[in-house]
C-alpha cells in the first residue's frame, strides 16, 4: 500500500470555506461541498468537531478516484491541515455527495439539528450521530438507497 502525506495545502483548494465548524446541519452540508470541491466522489465519513469542545475542525474521508482513498483534516476556516492518501485495490464505494446530503436532510427531518458524524459501512448501513434541539444525543440509521430510517435512538 502506497501512502502519500501532504500537509499545509492552501485554502485555494477549498471553494466553500468553513467559518466555524460547530456541527450544524449547514456545517455538515458545507463539509460535503468541501469534499466534493476537493474531488471526493464516494464519501465514507464526515466528522464535525463541536467548536464548544474542540477547535471546530472536521475530518472527511472518501475516494478521489478508482484507486485512491483520502482522509482530510480541515481547519475551522476551511483550510486543509492534513491530507493522507492510500492506494487501495478494493475500488470506490460509499455515498455520492447527493446521497450524503440526502441523509443529512433526512436526519434533520427526524429532529437532528447538530451532526457529529455521518458514515457508511461496506455493507450499506448509514449511521448519522448528533443532537436534537434539546441537546439529546441521537443516532439515526439508514440503509443505502432509502431515506427512511431503520432506527432512531
Amino acid at each position: 500500500m502506497k501512502m502519500i502525506t501532504v500537509t499545509a495545502l492552501t485554502a485555494a483548494l477549498i471553494a466553500a470555506p468553513l467559518a466555524q465548524a460547530s456541527g450544524t446541519i449547514d456545517d455538515a452540508r458545507r463539509a460535503v461541498q468541501i469534499g466534493s470541491d476537493y474531488g471526493i466522489s464516494h464519501f465514507h465519513s464526515v466528522e464535525l468537531e463541536d467548536d464548544r469542545s474542540d477547535d471546530g475542525s472536521m475530518e472527511i474521508e472518501g475516494w478521489v478516484d478508482g484507486e485512491w482513498y483520502v482522509e482530510l483534516d480541515v481547519n475551522s476556516d476551511g483550510t486543509i491541515r492534513k491530507e493522507e492518501r492510500r492506494k487501495r485495490k478494493d475500488g470506490p464505494w460509499g455515498m455520492s455527495s447527493a446521497e450524503t446530503l440526502g441523509y443529512i436532510d433526512a436526519s434533520a427531518d427526524q429532529g437532528l439539528n447538530r451532526i457529529e458524524e455521518i458514515q457508511v459501512s461496506a455493507n450499506g448501513e448509514v449511521e448519522v450521530e448528533g443532537d436534537n434541539a434539546d441537546g439529546r444525543e441521537l443516532e439515526i440509521d439508514f440503509r443505502t438507497g432509502s431515506m427512511e430510517p431503520t432506527k432512531v435512538d
